[in-house]
Order: C-alpha cells, then sequence, then structure tokens
C-alpha cells in the first residue's frame, strides 16, 4: 500500500524514481525493485521519500 501511495505521489509531483532514488541514495535498480514490490528499503529510506513528496503517514 505504502508503494501504490509513494508511486500516485510521484505521478501527481512530477517527480521521476531516477531523482527519488538519487535523493535517498539508493540505486536506480534498488528502487525499481521497490516499486515491484522485490524489494524492501528500510523504514528510514521510505520515511526519506515520505517526507520529500509531503506525505503524512497516518497509522490508526
Amino acid at each position: 500500500m505504502i508503494r501504490e501511495v509513494i508511486i500516485e505521489a510521484m505521478k501527481i509531483r512530477k517527480i521521476k524514481s531516477k531523482d527519488l532514488a538519487e535523493l535517498i541514495g539508493v540505486a536506480k535498480s534498488s528502487m525499481s525493485l521497490f516499486f515491484n514490490g522485490k524489494m524492501n528499503l528500510g523504514q528510514e529510506k521510505i520515511e526519506m521519500m515520505l517526507k520529500f513528496l509531503n506525505i503524512d503517514l497516518v497509522i490508526r
């Protein structure tokens, strides 16, 4: 679910995955694997993406 939210936010904000990968310090290939559900990036990297994309995570 978080992957889908991040992908949608990137589309809305016209941010490329390579730019987001560079920002959080991972390879483009790692970002691709993350978006395809084949790899987890870890909480710190996901939080960096959410912050950059201005997404608030609410756990209920």
